[in-house]
């Protein structure tokens, strides 16, 4: 992928108030960034699944809630699993939680497929450390 192309950022959260302050975050933060978010986690799947197995190359940073009613963070880690290599290589996933429980954190970082733990909400602060993996991993 050249320098200076954008990855979209993906926000699935159940919170509809989350996910507006991390849309305006990124875009204040990020000009011209592409977002994306998803209360509904399976919708957030299927798009991802839908858009980075074939597609041009394009990457994304995904926050990831870990609390959410229909289907955890855990949950949609465990689906994203069985997703091909082509996806884990182009989904960055941020781990974004209200939680500050240890086993939580301790989890996240064990975990292969997650990049970072985020704590809510979402800053300029936190995201620009975020992006800071995405311009090291180009």
């Amino acid at each position: 992928m050249a320098q200076g192309i954008l990855p979209d950022f993906l926000v699935i959260d159940d919170d509809p108030v989350n996910n507006k302050i991390c849309n305006r975050i990124i875009q204040n933060t990020i000009a011209g960034s592409a977002v994306k978010t998803f209360t509904d986690p399976a919708e957030g799947l299927e798009h991802i699944r839908a858009n980075y197995e074939n597609s041009d190359g394009t990457k994304a940073i995904l926050f990831l809630d870990i609390n959410m009613p229909s289907m955890t963070g855990w949950d949609v880690l465990a689906k994203f699993e069985g997703f091909t290599n082509e996806v884990k290589d182009r989904v960055k996933i941020f781990m974004l939680s209200s939680s500050i429980d240890p086993q939580d954190i301790e989890r996240a970082s064990g975990n292969p497929l997650v990049t970072g733990y985020v704590t809510k909400s979402l800053s300029k602060d936190k995201l620009q450390s975020a992006f800071v993996d995405y311009v090291r991993w180009n």
